[in-house]
This record gives structure tokens, sequence and C-alpha cells, in this order.
């Protein structure tokens, strides 16, 4: 579409490099998936950047694939990002305004300023940001305060960043691929943007986005972001188990991970081997104690236990896999549920593993549609302007018309009238 708006999506994971391309048409009304690439990821291990010019390479590949295919040049991406070096801070803010005033938004960004002043320090870079428990005066806590007059306002900032250094080292990689950075969302919120409803994340809910090598987990509740954690802990680390259990290749794990692999009486059926489905769960069942152990922890850490009305989501690639589902379904203590992200258009069937770049695809398209709505607003308004001019223009002219049309009968009326009018000034 000739006046649409283009955006492309990295997201650089452990296992692979995914790449989408999105659009959005000129009114912003329809948003559509152009396309969407995996490419096997080089020079990265456990989120750490091993080989960058390996890793860069990785980068290169998958946007070739994706022009190759849209016809569009790749020079620009929003990037997620994730991993255990993503860290948070809660701090109870108060803002004093010395007398009643009408809170706005600028007291809301004013707060989150305060917040980035005494919670990130100078080494670090703020990824997400939220505000949860808002108090007027001393009045119950309320969720949105703009409206609302006091003399004082506080609220719990809620800080999710990295250190700049550790961001910088996949920052330079994207670079070397020829790419220029527009944004940077962090993997677990743009997971929740693409899985959770607004109801969910009112009601209070717990979303696990297990990777190829980390876990992200994502805590909401009445709608706000209350905790996020990582483990480096993923789908990758059952197939090492299995691999080195049963002398498995990766392929052959893998295969079993994404139940791909063929069941018959019980039996895993591999290429040189027969496994007992009821072994292999046991083994992945050991390994799934240490999600649920994560889990539970990440859960008591926020405080929120018991506030978590609809339980726990789990996506991403592992989350497919029905024994590992099963086994958190009965030991976790809360209901279990798999999601996959919201369904856009296009001819892509939305899998849990694209769940970060639709999210990050929604979060930037978001921002386009809205400021193609108020300049839409603004355009309406200088036509509405513009509009009322001309119909008092064209009044004008009509009282004039009427005017020159009763002139030589009023001429002699109006100029008696004035003579009267100034010869009462001398009397």
């Amino acid at each position: 579409m000739e006046n649409s708006i283009n955006k492309f999506v990295l997201d650089v994971g452990n296992k692979n490099i995914k790449l989408l391309a999105g659009e959005l048409d000129e009114n912003g009304e329809k948003l559509k998936v152009l396309s969407y690439v995996e490419v096997e990821t080089q020079g990265m291990r456990k989120n750490i950047i091993e080989n960058p010019i390996a890793l860069s390479e990785c980068i290169k590949k998958a946007i070739k694939l994706v022009q190759d295919e849209t016809h569009l040049t790749v020079d620009k991406v929003s990037l997620g990002y994730g991993g255990t070096n993503i860290f948070s801070r809660t701090k109870n803010i108060k803002i004093d305004f010395g007398g009643e005033k009408i809170i706005t938004k600028e007291e809301i960004e004013k707060l989150f300023e305060i917040g980035k002043q005494e919670l990130v320090n100078s080494d670090e870079e703020l990824l997400e940001s939220e505000f949860y428990n808002a108090k007027v005066n001393n009045g119950n806590p309320t969720k949105n305060p703009i409206g609302m007059v006091g003399r004082f306002f506080q609220a719990d900032v809620h800080l999710i960043f990295i250190k700049k250094e550790d961001l910088n080292g996949l920052i330079e990689v994207v670079h070397r691929a020829g790419l220029e950075i527009e944004c940077i969302t962090l993997n677990a919120y743009a997971a929740a943007r693409a899985t959770l409803k607004e109801e969910d994340k009112k009601s209070g809910v717990a979303l696990i986005d297990i990777g190829g090598g980390t876990t992200d987990i994502i805590i909401y509740k009445n709608n706000k972001l209350i905790y996020t954690k990582s483990l480096p802990l993923g789908g990758n680390h059952y197939i090492s188990d299995l691999g080195y259990i049963y002398n498995l290749t990766p392929e052959e794990a893998q295969s079993i991970i994404d139940g791909t692999a063929t069941i018959e009486n019980d039996k895993y059926i591999l290429p040189n081997k027969n496994l007992d489905v009821k072994a292999v769960c046991d083994a992945i069942n050991a390994r799934s104690g240490d999600f649920i152990n994560f889990i539970r922890s990440t859960i008591d850490e926020s405080g929120f236990q018991g506030y978590l009305e609809k339980g726990i989501f789990l996506t991403g690639g592992v989350a497919q896999m029905d024994s590992m589902y099963e086994w958190i379904n009965i030991k976790i203590g809360y209901p279990v549920t798999r999601v996959s992200p919201l369904r856009l258009m296009g001819n892509i069937e939305p899998k849990p593993e694209m769940a970060v770049c639709i999210g990050i695809l929604l979060e930037v398209m978001e921002k386009e549609y809205l400021e193609i709505k108020k300049q839409q607003k603004a355009q309406a308004e200088i036509a509405l302007a513009q509009a009322r001019i001309s119909a008092e223009t064209q009044e004008e002219k009509t009282q004039v018309t009427n005017k020159e049309e009763n002139t030589e009968e009023k001429k002699d009326e109006k100029k008696e009238s004035f003579w009267k009018k100034w010869f009462s000034n001398f009397i």
C-alpha cells in the first residue's frame, strides 16, 4: 500500500532469531503481518554473546529472507530484550502541590521522572515503568487519579531496567548487521501485550514465557505490571537432559519436546531407537520441577500470593509440550492455561514462540495509530474552522447584497439620521 506504515521487529533468542514485518494502512485501521522468519541462532549462549560476527550474520540472513518475501528494505527494527540481567525496583513517591490542584497527565509524568532520578543509576537503561497503589491526599488507592483534586499525590513507582553494558553488546551486533534501532521493548512485556486480555490483567495473572534459553515471568494485577523476573532455564535444558540420558541427537530430542515425534504403543519411535513414553515424561518432569520452584518463588517475592484470580498462563515454544504443561498444572497450585498470541491479518499462523514479536508489533503500531488519529483530529478541526469561516463569509456577503438592494431606499433616511445625530452634539 502506497502510504502504509511498515515496521520490522527483531527478537534475538538463544535458540532462534525471529524477524517479523508488519504493515499498518494509512488510516490506522488495518494491521497486517507481511512476513515472519526464524533463523537458528549462532554466536550466543545463555544470553551471552560469544561471537558477535556469527550472531550478526544470522541477523543478516533473517533480513534477506524478509526482504526477498516482502520486497521491502529492512533498515530499522524494533528490538526485544530479555534475560536474567533484567532488574526492577519499586519506591513510593509523593508529590506535594502546596495547595489544591487537579491531577493531570503532567503529574503522572513528573511521578515517573522523580522515580527515574531516585531509582535508576547512570549505568542503567530504563525499559518499562508502571505505577500502582496511587492515593490522592489520604484517600483509598485509585487506579486512575487523573482528574481528581488534592493537595498531594503518591504512588508506588515500579521501574524495570538493565545495565547499559549488557544492552550495548546486543546493540552493537544489530548495528553490525546494518540495522538502526527504533525502540527497545522488554520481552516479557511484549509477550503479555500479545497474549493477555485486559480482563486477565485486571483480575490478576502471571504469564510465563518459556524460551529456548530463558524463562520470563511477568505479573499483572488491576491492569498494572507489578513484577517481572527471568531465569536462565528454557527448552534447551530439556533437550540437553534428553540427549544426555538417552544419547539422543538435538534433532531427536527436539522432536519429543515439540510433539512431532511418532508415538506407537506408548513408545517414541525414533530413527535409531524406541523410548518408553512414561520414562521420557519422568525425565521431563524432573526438569519441570525447576520451573515450578521458579514460578512459586517469584510469586512469593512479588507479594501477590492469593491475588492471581486468573492463575498461570504459559506461552513460548516450550509451552506446547504436553507432558511439561500437565506436570505444572498438577503441581503448581494455580489454574494453568496455555495461550497463543493474538491472531493478526496475514497468512501467518500465530504460534506461542511468536508472542514477543507480535507484542512488540502491537506496541509500536499503536503509537503510529495514535499519531494518525491525532493528525486526523487536527485536520478535522482545521476543516471545521475553515467551514465556519466560509459560512460566516457567505453570510456577510448575503447581508451586503441585501444592504445594497436597500441602499437607494435608505440612503436619504441614513443621511438624515446621520445629520440629526451629528447636529445633536451641538444642542
